[in-house]
């Protein structure tokens, strides 16, 4: 993956607070950037992996480390799928003979 340089402005006091030098710093700053494109829905949950250099198990772990849901269902929601998918399921077997 190609990388580009991003200038920000910040305030002059936090540079009190943070090695902007360090590795670890700036890789928690790109992580920060891809969980907000995330959850603003810009990116697939897969491309930010891809792009954080993890799997996508990993990125899943990460997201409720953060706050950030995997899933953003309702509960009703949740339980017309699984009637979509046992009712889907069932057709599959009748047609398959089974």
């Amino acid at each position: 993956m190609n990388l580009v340089k991003l200038k920000i402005d910040v305030p002059e006091t936090l540079l009190s607070y943070v090695d902007v030098n360090d590795a670890e710093y700036k890789k928690k700053i790109r992580e920060l950037i891809v969980y907000e494109l995330v959850k603003e829905n810009k990116i697939s949950f897969g491309k930010a992996a891809e792009m954080l250099g993890i799997t996508k198990i990993q990125f899943m772990t990460d997201l409720g480390k953060m706050g950030i849901p995997y899933f953003d269902l309702e509960k009703d929601e949740i339980i017309s799928d699984i009637k979509n998918i046992d009712a889907a399921l069932e057709e599959k077997e009748n047609d398959c003979g089974f």
